[in-house]
């Protein structure tokens, strides 16, 4: 290979990355059904706005494709707060394992049974996967615990041009690399949501297996996550209390709440 065709490739990536911004580009489509498809997604986010906190109990599934057959079930209990603040602890045969809290500013891991030591680190918003085995944010897991969707910012929305119906939509945000792929059901609500890389391959998503009524509220209650390694999270809500008071102490370890 040549200096000269080193070159012009490197001018070619270097070109593509100022025109698209390093993303998949845009295709064209109809403005008038892209103020549709914006509709249907704000309706989405929009879901249960209302609920800004819950108390709830619950199962959390992991599954690995290193050890298939194989699953690890937790029972969980959480208090949340919309957008950044929870607090959830794992329990076994009805004994606490590991407990979780966020607040914004920091996450803490907490083993009660000596597992490791006590440890926090700084984060506004952390990253789970190492955790919970799939790349989802804090604030997304927040987002299932409170009732609402967990669909990310976007200021661009329209309906894929691969699909022959108006259930499929793309939406995108400025320089942000990912899109999400919104599936929307018969009652205008997604049934799964995608995300995919800056080349549209898919990275993990995120299935709403059903809706639970809890004190008039339709809930998301059985919740599924899986990346594209074939790993998999299953969150099943069985108790769901929303908008309870939650006193600040609860997100500290000096009170359990």
């Amino acid at each position: 290979m040549n200096n000269t065709f080193r070159f012009c490739s490197f001018s070619f990536f270097v070109l593509l990355f100022l025109v698209y911004g390093c993303s998949y580009p845009r295709p064209k489509t109809d403005p008038a059904l892209d103020k549709k498809a914006l509709s249907l997604a704000l309706q989405a986010k929009s879901y249960n706005q209302q609920v800004h906190s819950s108390k709830g109990l619950g199962w959390a599934v992991l599954q690995t494709p290193e050890k298939p057959g194989k699953k690890e079930k937790y029972k969980i209990a959480w208090a949340a707060q919309f957008p950044n603040k929870i607090r959830i602890t794992f329990l076994l045969s009805g004994l606490p394992v590991e407990t979780i809290i966020s607040t914004g500013q920091k996450i803490t891991f907490l083993s009660h049974t000596g597992q490791h030591s006590l440890h926090s680190y700084e984060s506004e918003d952390p990253d789970m996967g190492r955790y919970v085995h799939v790349p989802v944010k804090m604030s997304q897991i927040i987002l299932m615990l409170v009732g609402r969707l967990p669909i990310k910012d976007f200021n661009d929305a329209y309906f894929s041009p691969d699909s022959n119906t108006l259930s499929d939509i793309i939406l995108r945000k400025d320089k942000e690399t990912q899109m999400q792929y919104l599936q929307i059901n018969k009652v205008g609500l997604p049934d799964q949501i995608s995300i995919t890389d800056f080349t549209d391959e898919p990275l993990y998503r995120i299935m709403i297996k059903h809706y639970e009524n809890f004190s008039g509220l339709d809930i998301p209650s059985r919740i599924e996550v899986q990346d594209r390694l074939g790993r998999k999270l299953t969150v099943r809500i069985s108790s769901f209390k929303a908008n309870p008071p939650l006193k600040e102490g609860v997100f500290l370890l000096t009170d359990p709440g």
